[in-house]
């Protein structure tokens, strides 16, 4: 009778210890791969241009021995927002399983959107992380939004409502750092927002230009998205100028650069000994020689390397493009772009050095305030000029 109770009490240690350890099985564990989020912001204009870039996702993600979690963060007009993951069966069909279902809210706020990267790295912990933003975009410029009375800078629009950029920052730094983030949005390939979000990320991927509403071309990207080598986000960028500049008329336009993070601080102290050897020069500069990214009047968004090729010396060149081509590790772009912001749809382009710039002048005096309250403003000091 003793044998028998101290073998029950053996057997009920032993079955507490097993569903423990199944309890433990069933925690979440960190995947050894990279997780990626698109966060796709398209209750706006884009709203059936959001469908196309996902069907190419998924595409890409049903065509390829993917190791990685793809995730899709969808807003869309009339629908409220939802978490997606991409699901890829033996026989390699992809299915789309909602993660969350969420109430209407605004998907540009930044709380929104920490919450969001908040819960992706609760759901899916990671070794490592890739984010693309997908929306409208507009850089560094001001805009105006439904719930704000002061002009901002921005990135994506919901309904009314954009992006402030430094906004932007403060919602990324919430989450994970990301080995890259890629911007399918129109004009965020700018020196003012890379070095915005240098601390978020290892490497930026975005236009200086317009980008076309067909967007980048996931299909063929989503094998490098879930890559975690400087060549593999290189490729990603390549393979969106390749896929535009194999197109004929209008299509044939796309302009692109990866930039390296870590080295924009050291472009910025490079820049900064410039603007202040050159501080008169540029109180009176004359833009019209410079590269223009867009067909704005004024220009708004000019080709950063052609602007300080316009106001140095030639030993002071040689330095500057040594850094320029640290920071900036691809770029490419077509002989011409399209401009549909603007009064002209198409212009030509002779001078890339795969970064945007703003030049504060007179006749963009209502921009210059603005321009004023940006970390790159400071950092390359501008306020050594009369702007």
């Amino acid at each position: 009778m003793i044998k028998k109770g101290v073998e029950t009490i053996i057997l009920f240690i032993l079955l507490l210890s097993m569903n423990a350890c199944c309890n433990d099985d069933d925690s979440v564990k960190t995947f050894s791969g990279k997780t990626v989020l698109v966060y796709m912001v398209a209750d706006n204009s884009l709203s059936s241009d959001a469908q196309v870039n996902i069907d190419s996702l998924v595409s890409g993600f049903g065509r390829n021995d993917i190791n990685g979690n793809l995730l899709i963060y969808l807003d869309r007009r009339n629908e409220v927002p939802k978490l997606i993951q991409l699901l890829k069966s033996d026989d390699g069909t992809v299915s789309r399983q909602a993660v969350r279902t969420y109430e209407e809210q605004n998907s540009v706020s930044p709380t929104v959107m920490a919450s969001v990267l908040k819960e992706v790295t609760a759901r899916f912990p990671s070794t490592s992380y890739g984010l693309v933003l997908w929306s409208h975009g507009y850089g560094w410029l001001p805009g105006t939004t439904s719930s704000k009375a002061v002009t901002t800078r921005w990135f994506g629009q919901d309904g009314t409502d954009e992006m402030d950029l430094a906004d932007l920052a403060t919602a990324l730094s919430e989450g994970p750092h990301f080995d890259y983030i890629l911007f399918d949005a129109c004009f965020m390939g700018g020196v003012e927002t890379a070095y915005a979000l240098r601390g978020c990320t290892d490497y930026l991927i975005a236009s200086p230009t317009e980008v076309l509403s067909d967007g980048f071309p996931y299909s063929e990207m989503v094998p490098y998205m879930m890559g975690s080598t400087k060549s593999d986000y290189i490729r990603m960028a390549s393979l969106y100028y390749e896929h535009y500049s194999a197109m004929t008329g209008y299509s044939c336009s796309a302009a692109v650069g990866c930039i390296k993070c870590s080295e924009l601080e050291a472009l910025a102290l490079e820049t900064k000994m410039l603007i202040s050897a050159h501080a008169a020069d540029l109180d009176s500069f004359d833009v019209s020689s410079v590269q223009c990214f867009e067909s704005y009047s004024p220009h708004l968004f000019y080709d950063f390397g052609d602007f300080v090729e316009n106001f140095t010396t030639e030993l002071q060149r040689h330095y500057f493009k040594l850094q320029l081509e640290k920071a900036v590790v691809y770029k490419a772009c077509t002989e011409n772009i399209l401009s549909v912001n603007g009064s002209s749809h198409y212009f030509s382009v002779e001078h890339f050095s795969g970064l945007s710039t703003y030049i504060p002048s007179s006749v963009t005096a209502t921009r210059n305030a603005s321009y004023q309250t940006l970390e790159w403003y400071t950092a390359v000091g501008w306020s050594k000029t009369k702007w």
